[in-house]
């Protein structure tokens, strides 16, 4: 079953222009953080060799995600990027590439993966995950609008359409919403000066497994983003069973805004 979202969410439109204008400053400081802070954010995590599939946003490829993937090795996971090249959308090419590494990591480690992605590759992942739940143990995605019901939620929609023809029909606007439930913890991080979407189209739906993490920066930033680094590697290191809930370390503070319990009915009302 398809999950039914709000006549409400349908209704925003993009986040306002001059977050968008400030995007590629603030994820240029985001980053230089993120460098400064890196060896510090892995002192301490024993990832032991666990595999993470990590999936780049619209339009990038595994170099964007490189510093990442970096990151998660220094801290003891096996970091692996998706290696179909530029990310357009979920064209037969991609989701069956997608599947094939899966498997091939799976098969790897003789256990599920961690899946992270950055907006458009965290759809791609939560379908993946919901199609294969058995090969993936937890779901994190960046700034990606799960629930968005209107192209003009983001403003990467007219550069998504450009490959839409190549798209597969299943995939189309009308049809791929992500399911009510998966099966494993999905973790939502996003920003509320989010230039690029709606913040409140990445938000889950209340339940045990499902959470929203807040984090002050730009959408082109959150993979190199020293806070985000640090809610990934905290949901990394979490148990599946009990799923606990983030706290924010003090030492961070200045990234993290207080992490109120937002919930997908919460969002509708602040979306206009």
């Amino acid at each position: 079953m398809l999950e039914p979202v709000s006549a409400e969410a349908g209704a925003a439109g993009p986040p306002p222009a001059v977050l968008a204008l400030l995007e590629a400053p603030r994820a240029l400081a985001e980053y230089v953080s993120f460098v400064a802070l890196a060896r510090l954010l892995a002192v301490g995590r024993e990832g032991h060799g666990r595999p993470v599939l990590v999936l780049p946003g619209l339009l990038a490829d595994d170099r964007s995600t490189r510093p990442l993937r970096r990151l998660l090795n220094s801290a003891g996971y096996t970091a692996y990027g998706w290696r179909l090249g530029t990310n357009i959308g979920p064209t037969r090419r991609i989701i069956s590439g997608m599947d094939a590494v899966l498997t091939e990591i799976t098969d790897r480690h003789g256990e599920p993966a961690s899946l992270i992605g950055w907006s458009l590759g965290g759809m791609l992942g939560y379908d993946i995950a919901c199609r294969r739940p058995a090969a993936v143990d937890r779901l994190i995605t960046l700034g990606s609008p799960l629930y968005s019901t209107d192209p003009r939620q983001s403003r990467g929609s007219p550069f998504y359409d450009e490959y839409a023809t190549a798209h597969l029909a299943e995939y189309s606007r009308d049809s791929w919403r992500p399911p009510a439930v998966l099966s494993m913890p999905a973790t939502s991080i996003f920003s509320k000066t989010d230039g690029v979407v709606r913040w409140q189209t990445c938000l889950h739906p209340p339940g045990p497994l499902r959470e929203n993490i807040e984090v002050y920066g730009s959408h082109c930033g959150l993979g190199c983003h020293p806070a985000a680094a640090y809610a990934i590697l905290d949901r990394l290191a979490a148990p599946t069973h009990p799923w606990p809930k983030f706290v924010s370390p003090a030492w961070l503070a200045i990234h993290f805004p207080a992490q109120p319990d937002r919930t997908q009915d919460s969002r509708a009302s602040e979306i206009a």
